[in-house]
């Protein structure tokens, strides 16, 4: 039944008692003159105190009457109001959804434009050029010091072993020279993800969030991001990684992430 049908329904229902109610009002109301009526119709004549055993009889039946269109009414009283109270939950739970869904959206837009501080606020100087690196291009010169030896070897030669640990191998080395910029980068990361990923959001509207967030990244930083989930560090940030399909297809024009993708899934 359509939600129209429904509020139709509903609508015959709580006016059938209380219709009923009325009509048995009316009818204790005329019953004492349809006595009167009859008995002159018949008699031609009113003999009130020949009426009076009848006029017990009919007023015992009019107080009952009355007090069924109280009852009829009552119920029809209830009826309306449960239903009501329960249009006010309706009400109240979809108000409540809307404020916690907009929390939500200022919670993780918030958390957006904080990410964005902290790449801009990135910061280091390079001692063996003197160059320094700063926001976006300092993480796209960390990962080139990550992945630089992948430029000249053939992946497709060397055993699933032999590449994981080569890539996991020179992660951890860089990752120490810049720890205190990838530390706080990272972390950063894993805390708007989780949040999304323990939202009381649909499945779709978290996907939705997650593609949201990679908007915000540059294609060195989801390889840094596939190296740390790959690394004993980011256990964690991995499980939601693959749950959400956190990469999609952005990276597979990477050798790397396609040589080494399977490894997120074990």
């Amino acid at each position: 039944m359509s939600e129209e049908g429904k509020k139709n329904k509903s609508f015959y229902n709580e006016n059938g008692w209380a219709n009923a109610g009325k009509t048995v009002s009316v009818v204790a109301v005329i019953t004492p003159f349809l006595i009167l009526f009859f008995v002159w119709v018949f008699a031609k004549k009113i003999d009130f105190e020949a009426l009076g055993p009848v006029g017990d009889f009919f007023g015992g039946i009019t107080v009952g009457l009355f007090n069924l269109a109280s009852i009829l009414l009552v119920l029809s009283t209830v009826k309306l109001q449960g239903e009501e109270l329960k249009e006010t939950r309706k009400e109240f739970k979809t108000t409540n959804e809307t404020l916690l869904k907009q929390q939500t959206d200022n919670t993780f837009f918030n958390m957006i434009s904080l990410h964005n501080d902290i790449v801009r606020t990135l910061n280091h100087e390079d001692t063996d050029s003197g160059k320094n690196y700063s926001g976006k291009d300092l993480l796209g010169k960390i990962e080139n010091d990550i992945s630089f030896w992948v430029k000249d070897t053939d992946l497709g030669s060397l055993e699933d072993d032999r590449v994981i640990k080569a890539l996991l191998f020179n992660y951890e080395r860089i990752y120490k020279n810049y720890e205190n910029i990838l530390g706080h980068y990272l972390r950063n990361l894993y805390r708007i993800v989780k949040f999304i990923h323990e939202s009381s959001l649909s499945k779709e509207e978290k996907k939705n969030y997650i593609g949201i967030l990679r908007a915000q990244l540059t294609m060195d930083e989801l390889l840094i991001i596939f190296y740390n989930a790959l690394s004993s560090r980011g256990k964690n940030f991995k499980d939601i990684i693959v749950e959400y399909n956190f990469f999609d297809d952005h990276l597979e024009a990477k050798p790397i992430y396609n040589r080494c993708a399977m490894f997120l899934k074990k």
